[in-house]
């Protein structure tokens, strides 16, 4: 069973997509927020993407907890460990950050209601399903009949 490190673990869509995933991954939530005591058995500390560090200290939780497959939210953590792909991949950790662009729209404030699609080189983790072809990797969410990159 595959494990994936989720980041912002403690916000509602991450608590959503790691309920989707956990039927077949193992999940491990992380967040830079602030963790009360009593949920620090539940939840990994990680920096702040801004802190020099951050993806060495991510690629180290990664080792330490089996990690396969890394799920950033944060649009900083995605600029972050964008640039680390190829230090993950030595590794065999895979980073599934959605392409995206300046003008592209994204999706910050999903409604509990709204279709999640979680991609892996074009296919669904849910249920190994085709993506639509502009889906890769990453989280998405539909909006008017389009899949937008979910991003916090």
């Amino acid at each position: 069973m595959p494990t994936i490190l989720l980041t912002y673990g403690t916000r509602p869509i991450a608590q959503r997509i790691a309920k989707a995933l956990s039927p077949h991954h193992s999940i491990v939530l992380a967040s830079n927020e602030e963790i009360p005591t009593v949920l620090s058995n539940t939840y990994k500390s990680i920096p702040n993407p801004a802190n020099p560090v951050f993806a060495h200290e991510i690629l180290k939780l990664c080792l330490d907890k089996n990690i396969d497959l890394v799920l950033p939210l944060g649009v900083a953590e995605i600029e972050v460990l964008s640039a680390s792909i190829i230090l993950f991949e030595e590794y065999g950790i895979t980073i599934l950050r959605p392409s995206i662009s300046a003008q592209q729209k994204i999706a910050q404030h999903i409604p509990s209601d709204t279709p999640l699609l979680i991609a892996h080189g074009g296919h669904s983790l849910l249920d190994k399903t085709p993506t639509p072809e502009m889906v890769q990797n990453g989280v998405y969410a539909l909006a008017a009949d389009t899949w937008l990159p979910v991003i916090i």
